[in-house]
């Protein structure tokens, strides 16, 4: 039966997986984050849960897009520029929700809105994206699987440690330091994904 060791063993499987999570863990970072610094900066919860509601929606709703220029263009020409964009609203982000004199109506509801939803839209796909490169990894099936299954796990142990590391965040910065750690997360990871030397299958035409 093949492990979990022999699939990390796997030439460029470690490297390569390791940047995805790295990226990956953005996003059990970001939610949670982009929550408490609207509502540090905005003062009202509504605020807050529609900017996340906002982001989240916009993310779900043009991944098949973002997903197809990655498919058509590759890694290194369509993730990494999401990945910058993606990165640089975070901090914008992060900036109008610091911590500053009168934070409490410092920043107005549309501007937290109109940076979630443009966040939103740039969210680089590093799952599908590590998914498809596993294919390229694994050409054995059962190892394949065995890739998928490693993955999946991964991915859901991130969803749950994401937030306690903005817990941990929090308790000695600002909620806007949380946001500005996902900026990072997802700009360096994305980066040594599309790094990777494991050739990424590109749709012509």
């Amino acid at each position: 039966m093949h492990s979990y060791a022999a699939v990390l063993r796997t030439p460029h499987a470690l490297n390569t997986f390791g940047a995805a999570l790295l990226g990956r863990l953005s996003y059990g970072t970001v939610s949670l984050s982009l929550a408490l610094a609207a509502k540090n900066a905005s003062g009202s919860l509504t605020v807050a849960g529609t900017a996340l509601a906002l982001f989240g929606a916009t993310s779900v709703v043009l991944s098949p897009v973002r997903a197809a220029l990655v498919d058509r263009y590759g890694p290194r020409r369509a993730l990494v520029p999401m990945a910058v964009v993606y990165a640089a609203l975070l901090t914008v982000f992060a900036l109008v929700t610091r911590d500053h004199p009168g934070a409490g109506a410092g920043t107005s509801a549309v501007t937290l809105g109109a940076l979630a939803v443009c966040a939103g839209a740039c969210t680089p796909p590093l799952g599908p994206t590590m998914r498809t490169l596993w294919s390229q990894l694994m050409p054995d099936r059962r190892m394949l699987q065995r890739a998928y299954s490693l993955d999946g796990v991964a991915e859901e142990l991130l969803l749950v440690a994401g937030p306690l590391l903005v817990g941990v965040l929090v308790a000695y910065a600002e909620p806007a330091a949380g946001v500005a750690v996902s900026a990072a997360l997802v700009l360096v990871g994305t980066v040594a994904l599309a790094l990777s030397p494991v050739p990424f299958p590109v749709r012509r035409g």
